[in-house]
């Protein structure tokens, strides 16, 4: 008998025992600079001692209720979330990730329209879970059909969504930057284009901040960044700093109309989890906060432009690092793990990823920069080894029998010296 992990996952080289912050300690006593954060979960870093605190006083006091019954922690994270809030009234429905969130949004959104049609997009990741998935573009089916007809249109293709989202639409979504992608940045105009046309055909649009939110981009929500507001956002990942949790949060005209009984969860808005969401919503709303990640996000974008990295795109502390012709992620991530630097990669292989704690050291950008400037001279050094030494012409001996050379012609340029 013997039981062993599903074999779903391609793991990193690299054995960690503890982690602070944004620093992890290997098990061979290696320091390294977490510029992943978990796939921007850890927005607080890790072992962050208020959280700890938190949870602990949480657990003590009342670990786990029922929807059927109201809490203190619930109603501490409705103000504490609502401080972040964009202009108007809201309602939140809280579950335990991402994915859960986007089904929540899809059902309310069709169910309100009475439509069955979703707009998606290339590149797109929602989850793995039914409708999630029916919504992305990961190229790896996860079900042999779709609860909902889905159309996916290009990225950025401004004219597409014009013919496309029409009266028939029920609900167009999408990532405001996409992460899996390779930090995929809206063009001029794109979601502002989407928002007119939701409204002229009635569809309801829904914003995947699973990634984006939070505070990542330096504000705290991605419709504050661009200046266009959904119908519906979703956030999950870091909203509580490690602790799972979703949130579909919806206009609340949009909430107060969904059907009976189309909500609903066990595990979903317990004590433990929103209490942990109120601690991370007070710290990312703190003076300064999103300052410090604007100021970083500008430090590692001015840098880190050097060694394999052609260009850096995204926004706050979601940057994809563009490689240079010929480099690729992994093997570069590889590289910048053994200079003491962890970052992540994606679907494009030559992008690397960055999403760490929002709360990271001032001098993460100089780190990264170094490490850079390392793996290219690292690079240089073995491309040099590579290359072969080129056979040097035997010269005769003094005194052999080596033909002389015809008089008149000269010597080659540098011959005798």
């Amino acid at each position: 008998m013997s039981l062993n992990e599903w074999p779903a996952y391609k793991r990193i080289a690299v054995d960690v025992v503890s982690a602070t912050g944004s620093e992890l300690t290997t098990r061979d006593g290696r320091t390294v600079l977490d510029l992943y954060g978990g796939h921007c979960v850890n927005t607080l870093g890790a072992g962050d001692a208020e959280l700890g605190r938190v949870l602990s006083r949480q657990w003590r006091d009342w670990s786990f209720a029922t929807n059927l019954l109201d809490h203190g922690p619930r109603r501490e994270f409705l103000q504490a979330f609502e401080r972040l809030m964009p202009a108007g009234d809201w309602c939140v429905f809280v579950t335990n990730s991402g994915a859960e969130a986007n089904e929540n949004a899809l059902k309310a959104a069709l169910a309100i329209t009475g439509r069955r049609r979703v707009v998606a997009f290339s590149g797109a990741f929602h989850g793995r879970t039914g409708g999630a998935a029916s919504v992305s573009d990961t190229k790896r089916p996860a079900y042999p059909s779709m609860p909902f007809e889905s159309l996916r249109l290009p990225w950025n293709d401004l004219a597409a969504a014009e013919r496309t989202i029409d009266a028939s639409v029920g609900a167009v979504i999408l990532e405001p930057i996409q992460s899996l992608a390779g930090v995929q940045e809206p063009a001029p105009g794109f979601l502002e284009t989407l928002r007119r046309r939701c409204d002229a055909g009635g569809a309801l649009l829904i914003f995947d901040e699973v990634q984006t939110g939070n505070g990542r981009l330096g504000t705290y929500w991605a419709s504050q960044r661009f200046g266009v507001m959904p119908d519906l956002f979703t956030t999950a990942k870091g909203a509580a700093g490690g602790y799972p949790i979703g949130l579909t949060v919806a206009r609340a005209a949009l909430a107060s109309s969904t059907p009976e009984g189309l909500m609903g969860t066990t595990f979903g808005g317990g004590p433990l989890a929103l209490a942990m969401a109120s601690a991370v919503a007070r710290r990312i709303s703190a003076p300064g906060f999103l300052e410090h990640v604007r100021a970083v996000g500008a430090d590692f974008r001015a840098c880190c432009v050097r060694g394999p990295v052609a260009q850096v795109r995204g926004e706050g502390l979601l940057l994809g690092l563009v490689l240079k012709p010929g480099h690729k992620a992994a093997v570069v991530r590889d590289a910048l793990l053994a200079q003491g630097v962890l970052v992540g990669t994606c679907d494009d292989p030559s992008v690397l990823r960055l999403s760490p704690a929002l709360n990271l050291p001032s001098d993460a950008p100089a780190r990264l920069a170094a490490a850079l400037d390392a793996v290219a001279a690292e690079t240089e050094k073995a491309s040099a080894a590579a290359v072969p030494t080129p056979p040097v012409a035997a010269t005769p001996a003094l005194g052999s029998s080596a033909s002389p050379r015809p008089a008149g012609k000269p010597a080659a340029l540098g011959a005798g010296s």
